[in-house]
């Protein structure tokens, strides 16, 4: 009996501490992470039905127990938003306008979000319903409403799950209305071949001192025209905009009558492909009735490229190449032979000056030359699949035609890689099979540590005869760069087709 009395003891202890344990485990301390799950919350209104509550004049008070559910389809992370997001459901779109900065920590792009409507405003700005903390009084019969406070949001707004799905709706400009209740507005949609007006091309996404309104238009109705605005204060402001033609993904939205398109960064502007020729021949060269036709690059600095001329990255065999996804076409400024960033440059011609020309002297020179620096990668540098594209119309009615070009290896500095390039060409819109051609001369390099300036030639004879459909020529690299240290600065000039 004894010894049962102590084995009974022993295990009462033992019982005692692992409950004990248990107790300690399953106290919330400060320290312990959130616990995940479905918020106790449901939605009892459309985004669509709460906004037929504002006809115009005053910001309207929602007075009852509303909530609404969605999606955050913008946020503020690359600075395009500011103190505001996005939220959708399947009926539509509004704005939120929260205080404070980063607010895509609490509520980035693919968040559920409940909305508690109760004693905030919906107002609008110049036509854009939005919801707010409280009265713009400066601007109250213009629907003003005023931020949410930070202390306030998590009040009114219950997180979600992250990562929920967002699915661009493709819609056309003409779907797009200025209506108070457009169900697009304030949702994710994307427009399909389009790409940037010609008047700018050769700009940045916005301007240093103030937010650019860039316009792009619909390749296959050029009068299909949408503003596409961007903050001065993002994070891609200074980045050129992309020459090519594609697909665009952005918030819909309007300002007064003007219909406004806004992109989270930059990889909702998938303009990768040829731009669209039209009756001007914008997108495309036309060869003309009388030969040659020539093309120099000395209007690089005012106009950016040329009709027809195409800088691509990734280009293979097979494949035309990306436009504007990696490389930074910055052809604004003069650059220097020895300057070592990624990108098509717009560099002095090797015509006239020498290898030992200074940079003041390159930056004064009025002839200009088509220029590129590798580095790294295809993907991330075009080594290889840098290319320089020309595309004309057609060859209609034209026989052997020739192809000339100066190729220049411009810096000196350092003694480095050696890029090798070739001439080919494919036909189509964006061909899947591009043909080499023989050059005189016959093997074309440039090298860093090297002043080259050579003219190159190439006579297609009658492979380019009389072709009804777009034609492509490039001066591609599609090899690696040899050798180490380096790349070199690669331009082109003086461009001629000739033929009979």
């Amino acid at each position: 009996m004894k010894m049962y009395s102590s084995n009974k003891g022993f295990t009462w202890a033992i019982m005692v501490l692992i409950t004990g344990m248990v107790f300690s485990a399953c106290q919330k301390r400060n320290t312990d992470p959130p616990i995940l799950g479905a918020p106790d919350i449901v939605a009892n209104i459309s985004i669509k039905d709460v906004k037929a509550r504002y006809t115009s004049g005053a910001p309207v008070l929602i007075t009852d127990d509303a909530v609404i559910e969605g999606v955050v389809s913008c946020d503020d992370r690359s600075g395009n938003y500011y103190q505001q997001i996005a939220v959708q459901d399947s009926t539509g779109g509004v704005l939120l306008r929260l205080a404070g900065n980063n607010l895509y920590n609490d509520y980035p792009v693919g968040r559920q979000v409940f909305v508690k409507l109760k004693g905030l405003y919906l107002g609008q700005y110049n036509g854009t319903l939005q919801f707010g903390g409280g009265l713009d009084s400066p601007y109250l019969s213009q629907g003003g409403v005023t931020l949410l406070a930070r202390n306030l949001q998590e009040t009114h707004m219950i997180k979600g799950a992250l990562n929920r799905p967002l699915v661009p709706q493709v819609v056309t400009v003409s779907q797009l209305t200025t209506s108070l209740q457009d169900k697009y507005v304030s949702t994710l949609v994307k427009l399909v071949g389009f790409e940037f007006s010609p008047s700018d091309r050769s700009k940045n996404y916005a301007d240093d001192a103030q937010s650019g309104n860039r316009i792009i238009q619909d390749c296959g109705v050029p009068a299909n025209k949408i503003t596409l605005r961007t903050s001065n204060y993002c994070n891609f402001a200074t980045l050129p905009v992309p020459q090519g033609n594609g697909e665009i993904i952005g918030v819909y939205s309007f300002f007064g009558s003007t219909k406004q398109f806004t992109i989270r960064d930059t990889t909702d502007v998938r303009f990768y492909g040829p731009r669209c020729p039209t009756a001007t021949g914008d997108g495309a060269i036309t060869l003309g009735s009388t030969s040659p036709f020539q093309i120099n690059f000395d209007n690089l600095g005012t106009s950016g490229l040329p009709t027809g001329v195409y800088a691509k990255q990734e280009a293979t065999s097979g494949f035309l190449g990306n436009e504007g996804s990696v490389y930074q076409l910055n052809f604004n400024l003069p650059t220097a032979w020895n300057q070592t960033s990624l990108g098509y440059k717009n560099y002095a011609s090797a015509t006239g000056l020498t290898a030992s020309s200074t940079s003041a002297a390159q930056n004064a020179s009025t002839n200009r030359a088509l220029g590129l620096r590798q580095t790294g990668t295809a993907t991330t540098g075009g080594d290889p699949g840098a290319a320089f594209a020309f595309q004309l119309a057609n060859t209609t009615g034209k026989t052997n035609l020739q192809f000339e070009f100066k190729l220049q290896s411009l810096d000196t500095t350092t003694t480095g890689r050696t890029t090798l390039w070739k001439v080919d060409y494919g036909f189509g819109s964006n061909p899947t099979l591009f043909t080499t051609v023989t050059t005189s001369p016959a093997t074309l390099n440039t090298v860093n540590g090297v002043f080259l300036n050579n003219t190159v030639t190439v006579n297609f004879g009658t492979a380019l005869n009389n072709i009804s459909q777009p034609v492509w020529i490039r001066v591609v690299t599609l090899s690696s760069t040899t050798g180490s240290g380096n790349r070199p600065s690669t331009a082109i000039d003086d461009v001629k087709f000739t033929w009979n």
